[in-house]
């Protein structure tokens, strides 16, 4: 989006002017009709089995519109379709759309159908299948140059010989999952297994900026994503930086393409991405 370019015009125009001057007949800004925002997608989770399918969908605004909040989307109509039976999402309050018919599967391709304003919006995503943690564990560390001492929660996972497999990987802390947007994390977060195909990986911290205590819980995901999905999380911690965007809660820069289509009108292209993941998860409670 332009909002980072429209407020650091506003600022300097204002700046140049009098504080005398009534400038809201002089200043013109640009509106833009609202792109949709999507977030969200399917996610096949053993270990959890019961949380249901969730995507939310929001939308851009002019900048001084909506007092500078997100709006939600409320009257989408949202499909999502396993080539055999098609699914409804219901709304269900803060632009969350959810199903809980729907039981995603390996291998499986899933196309998500929005109609919104008048438009229809189409992407499609293949689940692939994510290797199960060895182990999982906690280590002290000492303090370092890049890093506060504590308690880090790791595992070893041994990736699958000969196939292209892709992760992302989220942790949580007493129950928040925390995502963040350093650009560091690049690597960490999402990773390919380019150079550790068919090997074992041993010790892996799937975040060294979220540290332990004893007595805190750690829940720790892997998830299997398309090399696509990938692709889109790398660009979006690369770009966090210079773009000042919080990962959770607002849509990347606009140069990052996501996956979804609108079928009705290809220049009012929309933001986010709607993937389909394969999740292991684990908990531990940190101890000595």
């Amino acid at each position: 989006m332009k909002t980072h370019f429209n407020i650091l015009f506003v600022i300097s125009v204002l700046m140049l002017i009098s504080c005398e001057v009534d400038v809201t007949n002089d200043l013109t800004i640009e509106t833009t009709a609202p792109k949709l925002i999507i977030e969200g997608g399917l996610e096949r989770n053993l270990k959890n089995p019961l949380g249901g399918q969730r995507i939310r969908l929001t939308a851009t605004t002019n900048f001084l519109d909506n007092n500078g909040q997100t709006p939600l989307v409320e009257d989408a109509v949202v499909t999502v379709s396993d080539g055999i039976t098609s699914y409804e999402f219901t709304y269900a309050g803060n632009g969350f759309y959810e199903n809980t018919e729907l039981t995603p599967e390996v291998n499986g391709e899933y196309t998500l159908e929005i109609v919104w304003n008048e438009e229809a919006y189409q992407a499609v995503e293949t689940l692939n299948e994510v290797p199960l943690f060895d182990a999982i564990y906690s280590v002290f560390e000492e303090e370092t140059l890049v890093t506060d001492e504590g308690y880090f929660a790791k595992f070893d996972s041994t990736d699958p010989a000969g196939i292209a497999n892709f992760y992302y990987h989220r942790i949580a802390r007493n129950g928040e999952f925390i995502v963040v947007p350093d650009p560091g994390n690049s690597d960490v977060l999402v990773i390919s297994d380019e150079f550790f195909d068919g090997q074992q990986r041993v010790g892996v911290n799937p975040n060294d900026e979220i540290i332990f205590e004893i007595g805190d819980e750690a829940i720790v995901q892997q998830l299997g994503i398309s090399e696509a999905y990938y692709d889109y999380l790398y660009e979006v911690f690369v770009q966090s930086s210079a773009g000042g965007f919080s990962f959770v809660g607002n849509p990347p820069p606009e140069s990052i393409r996501g996956n979804v289509k609108n079928l009705t009108n290809s220049a009012n292209r929309p933001l986010g991405f709607f993937y389909a993941a394969d999740v292991e998860e684990a908990t531990l409670i940190i101890t000595e």
